[in-house]
């Protein structure tokens, strides 16, 4: 080989990890033979399929009664499926949890009010077979703001303290995977945003780490994670990716000065320019890419419109999320 030609070879190609977390036409169903025999069984979960790849924030998404709680309790072997597959790191849950262990931030944390703060943690730092559980209780404290707060009774802490105590306990152990339901519940807006760092922080330690986040709070998980389920029926209905909404280019608002003729210069060189409801002036445009809305705008502006405003228009989570349930509860609705 000549000198030099050894960094001419091609790379190697990526290897594709396995998902983490893996659902196969899951279904759950509520009710034992009694209620099978009178037809009373309850739908949870109807066919839900799901990869979660290593490296990912989740969020999970949807109605009262959608799934989401079951799904979480699927994913900590706490329920079996009635029909479908559950995987965690290629075993079944429950395995998974028993041999490596899952983080797990509850919607109501069941912590025993007479516990000190500090002997919590110690005895979750007893679960997680911590073998020096001093620095690691010590560590997950201050990050929460409590390891001042040791000695106090968890009984006289606020309900948001109790939620970042429960934040704390998952953060001990070296977990590769961590199921957060509603952990926003009870938090302050400062806290709120702390959260957002400390799942990033937790995530980006290892790149084999997955979160799974189950919220309401729509606008935290835009901001926290980079794709979101959309449970809804017991179904998922779209898994949302937003990280390519941030890669797509977006629609633009154009405003315009009241001139002669103004709004057909508009639609004449943006066909299908929509006006806003109750502003002729103001339209919603949706040029391919930065040189069609550049050369459309020149257009515009060599007919003699004076343009206002050129602002991009990214679609949000909610208005996504209540797309995908609308458009889903339309669906069922047309069926005959």
């Amino acid at each position: 080989m000549r000198p030099g030609a050894a960094h001419l070879r091609p790379a190697p190609a990526a290897r594709t990890l396995p998902p983490m977390i893996h659902l196969d036409q899951v279904e759950k169903s509520y009710g034992g033979w009694l209620a099978r025999a009178r037809n009373r069984v309850v739908p949870a979960l109807t066919g839900v399929s799901l990869n979660v790849p290593p490296g990912t924030v989740l969020g999970v998404v949807g109605p009262n009664g959608a799934g989401k709680s079951t799904l979480i309790r699927l994913l900590l072997g706490y329920l079996h499926p009635s029909r479908g597959r559950v995987t965690v790191g290629g075993m079944a849950p429950r395995a998974y949890a028993q041999r490596h262990g899952v983080a797990y931030v509850p919607e109501t944390p069941a912590i025993p009010r007479s516990w000190t703060v500090e002997y919590a943690m110690r005895f979750y730092a007893s679960l997680a077979e911590l073998e020096e559980p001093g620095p690691a209780v010590e560590a997950a404290l201050t990050r929460v703001g409590l390891n001042e707060l040791r000695q106090r009774r968890v009984g006289t802490l606020s309900k948001g303290m109790q939620q970042r105590l429960a934040i704390a306990q998952a953060l001990l152990g070296d977990r590769a995977v961590m199921i957060l339901d509603e952990p926003t519940n009870g938090l302050d807006p400062e806290w709120v945003a702390e959260l957002r760092g400390i799942v990033a922080e937790w995530r980006a330690a290892r790149a084999d780490r997955v979160a799974l986040v189950a919220s309401h709070d729509l606008s935290e998980l835009e901001r926290m994670a980079e794709r979101v389920a959309v449970l809804e029926s017991g179904a998922v209905r779209e898994v949302i990716d937003l990280r390519a909404g941030a890669h797509a280019f977006p629609a633009y608002r154009l405003e315009v000065e009241s001139t002669p003729d103004a709004a057909g210069a508009v639609r004449a060189c943006f066909p299908g320019a929509v006006p806003e409801h109750g502003a002729p002036l103001r339209f919603l445009v949706e040029p391919a890419d930065a040189e069609d809305l550049s050369r459309r705008l020149a257009e515009l502006v060599a007919r003699g419109v004076v343009v206002r405003a050129v602002l991009p228009v990214q679609p949000t989570l909610e208005e996504r999320y209540r797309g995908s349930v609308q458009g889903a509860r339309g669906r069922r609705g047309k069926r005959p």
